[in-house]
């Protein structure tokens, strides 16, 4: 066996076995880095929430502000947020004929399914629901 031959078998045998090395660990590396994206995706989502939510019961406490004001401001926050099927409650259903001191709640509900772009890897499509409550002043 002349050198050049040994280096040239074993040049393919480092090339087959880092192969299948790959092979081994590329399902791996993609399932977390899909699974990060997705975690990272969710705790926006909910952050997300929690910020509409309060913003929609902040404007609530508002002696001024009636039910369509709030859920209209609220809807555009989720759009500029790019959250998808995001739905908005607020109690009680007419704020304006409630006197001062009463407790207002916005609640935000969003559907994971809508909003996740790897919903391969985790497979919950439950909803994320934030209630905010505030005082009329």
């Amino acid at each position: 066996m002349t050198p050049s031959y040994a280096r040239t078998k074993a040049t393919k045998l480092n090339r087959g076995v880092a192969t299948v090395e790959l092979a081994f660990v590329l399902p791996v590396m993609l399932i977390l880095v899909l699974g990060t994206i997705e975690v990272c995706q969710r705790i926006f989502l909910r952050q997300s929430a929690v910020l509409v939510a309060y913003e929609g019961a902040r404007l609530a406490a508002r002696s001024t502000s009636s039910n369509t004001d709030i859920t209209t401001r609220c809807q555009t926050l989720l759009t500029q947020r790019r959250v998808i099927g995001g739905t908005v409650t607020v109690t009680p259903a007419d704020v304006l004929s409630q006197p001062p001191g009463t407790q207002v709640q916005v609640r935000i509900t969003v559907p994971w399914a809508s909003n996740s772009p790897t919903r391969f890897v985790l497979q919950d499509q439950g909803t994320v629901t934030v209630d905010a409550y505030m005082l009329r002043e």
